[in-house]
C-alpha cells in the first residue's frame, strides 16, 4: 500500500479541489442527484480522506494510518474541538471498534449518548490501519451530533501512535500536535478538474499577472494593471481559469477581478500601466472597465467550465483589453512586499457550443444605499437584480429566451455570517440557486449548481446577507476595502447575454430620510465638500451646518439595538431602488428609472431533514467486509436542507460518507 505522499485516488474522479496552499491536500469527488462520492489526497502529517455519499447516509471509509494507533475525525462549528461531533477508531487484537463521540471544550471528548453510526469493516496489514463507517446528514442526537448540510463546514482530524491500553481511549491518549483542520463544502462543488475534454480539442494557456507590484503599507488597496488578451485571428473558449499566487502572499492577495474594457481604447491610454483602482492614478477610468470577465476570492480554486460552454475571446465585441484588478490586504503595514499574482487561462481554438457569461449581482458597491447600523446579531441587507433588468437584457441578446447558471460564488466581508443567492418567479420563491449559513470570509469558492438553474426573462434574483455587528460601536458601509462591505454574488452562466451587472440599491430621498427620522429642515442643513459621492467616502462627509456634527454621528447616536437594527432593515428593504443593469456603463433599452422592492408572495420553504433510528454495532471483527444495519421506521425531524440541488430534485433526508486514508510517518 503506499504512502500519501505521491499516492493517486482509489478511481478517476470529475471534482477536485487543492485543499492547502502548500499543495499537499487535494479533494476528489463524484456526485449525482442521488449520491456523492468524494476521495481526499494530501499530506495531513501525509494523510488523505476519501468520502462518497447517497440521500441517504454519508459513508466515510478506509480510514487508513501507517500506524497501530487510533485516528480520529470530526466536523467542528468553529475548527477547534469545542461543539465537534468526532468519529475515533482503532484495531486492537483483530478488533475494530469505532465511536461517537463529542467534544464539549477543548479536551478529551467523551462519548455520545447514542451511537449514531454504523460500522462497516476495518483491518490492520503491513502496519497500517483503517476503519470504515456511515452516518446521517441529519443529526440524530440533536445535542452531541452536527448535521451535514451544504454549508462551508470546518473538518478537524487527529491520532494517537498506539491503541488504547484498555477497552476505550482515556484521556492519557492525547494526540499532541497530530491534528489539522480545513474547510470542505461536501455537497456543492464548482471545480470540475477531470471533465474529459470533446473530442479533438486542444488547450494553451495565458497568464494575467499584476506585474510585480509592491505592495503599499495600508491596509487596503486595490491594484489595476491594464493589459491585452493573446492576439488570435478567430474565436477561441477560455475552459480553464485558475490561481497563480505567489508563495508567501496568499495572506495579502484577497481577491482578483478581470474586467473587459472598451474596444478600442481612448487616446492617452496605455497597455502595460497599473495604479490604484477609482482613483486618477487608475489606468483608465472603471467606467471604460466595469464588464466582469471572472473573479476569484480567498481560499477560491480552480474554476473548470462544463464542456459544452467557454468564455469566447477573438471576436468583435469579445475581451481585448482587460484591466486586473487586486485587492490587496496589509494590516499590519508590512515593508517591502512585491507581488506578481493572477490568473491562468486554459483556451481552445475549439469552440463549443454555449458563450459563457459572468454576471456581478447583489447590492451595489456604494457606501451610501448600503449602511449597516452597530449591535446587531442579524442585519439583513436585500441586493435585487430586478426582472425588469434580465428580462431587458435577455430581448437585447439576440432572442436569448433563457440563461443556465452553473455555479456561484457568495461574497461578503468580515462581518457577513450567512448569505443566500434567492430566486423568485411571479412572486413565488423557487429554492435556493445557493446558500450558506456559515459563510466563511477566508473560504470563498464557486459552488457548482446541479442540475443547472435556469433563469427566465422577468425573473428576479436577490442576494440576501446577514451580517453579525455586535463588535461595532459605528456604522459601517459598503465599499472596497475589508472593513467596508459587500452583498454580492458571482454569477456564472450561459448563453451570454449583454450585461454584466445586475444590481441595486436603495435612493436616498426623502423617504430615506424619514426612515432615519430626519426633519426636511435638518435635510436642508446638511453639506459636504465632495465633488461627487465616491465609492471612498461615507455619511462622515456629511455636516449639519447648525451644530457641526456629521450625519455618521448622528447615525451612530441613534441607540442602536437588535430590535432598532431589525426594523431599520425592514423599512428600508421597503424603499425603492436604482438598478445597476450595464455592460461598461452601457444598458439595454426600455430599463426602468427605479424598481420597486421585490415582492415575495410565496416564500421558498425549506425541506426538512430526518433522522431514520437505526441500530449500530461498534465492535466488530477486523475485516474486509460490509457489516449490514437495521433501520426502524422512526423518524425525527432536525434539521433543513437549502434545496439549491434545484427544481428538478430536492435533496433527501440523510448523507452517506466516504472513506479517510491518514498516512503516519512514524515520528511522534
Amino acid at each position: 500500500m503506499l504512502g500519501c505522499q505521491g499516492q493517486t485516488p482509489s478511481r478517476t474522479y470529475p471534482y477536485s479541489r487543492q485543499l492547502d496552499t502548500a499543495g499537499n491536500v487535494f479533494l476528489y469527488w463524484d456526485f449525482n442527484t442521488t449520491h456523492i462520492i468524494l476521495e481526499v489526497k494530501g499530506d495531513f502529517e501525509n494523510c488523505n480522506l476519501f468520502w462518497f455519499g447517497n440521500n441517504r447516509h454519508i459513508l466515510f471509509s478506509q480510514l487508513h494510518g501507517q500506524t497501530a494507533g487510533w485516528v480520529g475525525f470530526g466536523i467542528s462549528p468553529g475548527g477547534g474541538m469545542t461543539g465537534a461531533d468526532i468519529i475515533v477508531g482503532w484495531v486492537k487484537n483483530g478488533q475494530v471498534t469505532i465511536n461517537d463521540r463529542h467534544a464539549t471544550s477543548n479536551s478529551f471528548p467523551p462519548l455520545d449518548a447514542e451511537q449514531n453510526i454504523d460500522d462497516l469493516s476495518g483491518g490492520e496489514s503491513d502496519g497500517w490501519t483503517w476503519i470504515k463507517f456511515t452516518r446521517q446528514f441529519a443529526t440524530c442526537a440533536s445535542t452531541q451530533d452536527l448535521a451535514i448540510t451544504d454549508n462551508t463546514m470546518n473538518v478537524i482530524y487527529a491520532f494517537g501512535s498506539t491503541d488504547p491500553t484498555g477497552d476505550d481511549i482515556v484521556a492519557g491518549d492525547y494526540h499532541g500536535t497530530n491534528r489539522g483542520s480545513r474547510d470542505i463544502i461536501f455537497t456543492q462543488t464548482a471545480s470540475r478538474s477531470s471533465v474529459t475534454p470533446p473530442d479533438g480539442e486542444t488547450v494553451q494557456t495565458f497568464t494575467l499577472r499584476t506585474g510585480n507590484v509592491t505592495i503599499p503599507t495600508q491596509n487596503t488597496y486595490y491594484s489595476c494593471h491594464l493589459l491585452q488578451l493573446p492576439e488570435v485571428t478567430a474565436k477561441h473558449h477560455i475552459v480553464k481559469i485558475a490561481p497563480v499566487i505567489d508563495a508567501g502572499n496568499e495572506l495579502y492577495v484577497h481577491h482578483i477581478v478581470v474586467y473587459q474594457c472598451v474596444d478600442p481604447l481612448p487616446a492617452g491610454v496605455t497597455v502595460g500601466t497599473e495604479g490604484e483602482c477609482y482613483t486618477a492614478a487608475a489606468p483608465i477610468s472603471s467606467a471604460m472597465c466595469s464588464h466582469v470577465i471572472t473573479a476569484w476570492a480567498v481560499g477560491g480554486e480552480d474554476i473548470e467550465f462544463p464542456t459544452n460552454v467557454g468564455l469566447p475571446f477573438g471576436e468583435a465585441g469579445d475581451p481585448n483589453f482587460v484591466v486586473l484588478e487586486m485587492h490587496y490586504d496589509n494590516p499590519d503595514s508590512t515593508v517591502g512586499v512585491v507581488d506578481n499574482s493572477g490568473l491562468m487561462f486554459s483556451y481552445t481554438a475549439q469552440v463549443r457550443t454555449h458563450d459563457a457569461g459572468t454576471l456581478q449581482t447583489g447590492q451595489s458597491v456604494n457606501p451610501f444605499s448600503h449602511t449597516i447600523p452597530p449591535q446587531a446579531s442579524s442585519f439583513l441587507t436585500y441586493g435585487d437584480c430586478p426582472g425588469d433588468c434580465l428580462q431587458n437584457a435577455m430581448a437585447a441578446s439576440n432572442g436569448v429566451t433563457s440563461i443556465n447558471i452553473f455555479s456561484v460564488m457568495l461574497h461578503t466581508h468580515l462581518t457577513g455570517r450567512k448569505i443566500t443567492l434567492r430566486h423568485v418567479r411571479d412572486g413565488v420563491e423557487l429554492p435556493f440557486i445557493a446558500k450558506d449559513d456559515a459563510y466563511n470570509f477566508n473560504f470563498q469558492t464557486y459552488r457548482f449548481i446541479s442540475p443547472e438553474r435556469e433563469i427566465l426573462p422577468g425573473d428576479d434574483l436577490q442576494v440576501l446577507c446577514d451580517y453579525d455587528t455586535t463588535s461595532k460601536t459605528g456604522f459601517s458601509y459598503g465599499g472596497l476595502s475589508t472593513d467596508r462591505e459587500m452583498c454580492l454574488a458571482f454569477i456564472t452562466y450561459y448563453p451570454r447575454i449583454t450585461i454584466s451587472q445586475c444590481e441595486s440599491g436603495i435612493i436616498v430621498d426623502p423617504n430615506w430620510w424619514n426612515v432615519i427620522d430626519l426633519t426636511d429642515a435638518q435635510v436642508a442643513d446638511l453639506t459636504t465638500s465632495l465633488a461627487f459621492d465616491g465609492v471612498y467616502d461615507s455619511w462622515r462627509d456629511y455636516t449639519f451646518q447648525a451644530t457641526g456634527q456629521t450625519l455618521e454621528a448622528y447615525l451612530n447616536g441613534l441607540n442602536w439595538d437588535q430590535t432598532r437594527a431589525a426594523d431599520y432593515s425592514a423599512a428600508i428593504n421597503e424603499l425603492p431602488k436604482f438598478q445597476v443593469c450595464n455592460r461598461n456603463g452601457v444598458s439595454p433599452t426600455g430599463l426602468l428609472s427605479s424598481v420597486p422592492a421585490l415582492r415575495v408572495t410565496q416564500p421558498y420553504v425549506e425541506v426538512s431533514q430526518t433522522c431514520v433510528t437505526t441500530t449500530t454495532t461498534t465492535t466488530t471483527t477486523a475485516s474486509t467486509s460490509t457489516s449490514t444495519t437495521t433501520q426502524s421506521t422512526t423518524q425525527a425531524t432536525t434539521t433543513t436542507t437549502s434545496g439549491q440541488a434545484g427544481l428538478a430534485s430536492l435533496k433527501s433526508v440523510h448523507l452517506v460518507l466516504v472513506s479517510v486514508l491518514v498516512y503516519f510517518i512514524g515520528a511522534f
